[in-house]
């Protein structure tokens, strides 16, 4: 197994936890797609957010946030269509990112929201 794999799926953990104390309700987990999976759907106030997670230890190689280039964007707002057009949703949703950064046992973690904004593949 992947080292990042155990590192990816705590993140996963911990991103759902923050979401549901923010009063989100979780819809689902890892919804793949040929395009890639996103990792959480989850739902506020009448709007789906989908969203994508990266997780990485402090002194990698990269910031969480750079993992998010153009080929993953595109891949993204592929699966996310497809999620769309699987589940017929048709009110509001927002494409978020979060970012989490493993220091000394204590993660840094930014939630953005709306990361395709004015994305159209």
């Amino acid at each position: 197994m992947s080292e990042t794999r155990p590192l990816g799926k705590k993140g996963e953990d911990l991103a759902v936890s923050l979401l549901k104390e923010k009063g989100y309700k979780i819809r689902e987990r890892n919804f793949y797609t040929r395009w890639g999976e996103i990792d959480i759907v989850a739902e506020k106030g009448g709007c789906l957010h989908l969203v994508e997670v990266r997780t990485v230890t402090r002194g990698g190689l990269l910031d969480p946030r750079e993992a998010l280039g153009r080929k993953k964007q595109d891949h993204l707002w592929r699966a996310v269509q497809i999620y769309l057009k699987k589940t017929g949703w048709k009110g509001d949703y927002s494409v978020d990112f979060i970012a989490i950064e493993w220091d000394e046992n204590r993660p840094r973690i930014h939630h953005f929201h709306q990361v395709l904004e004015g994305y159209w593949g």
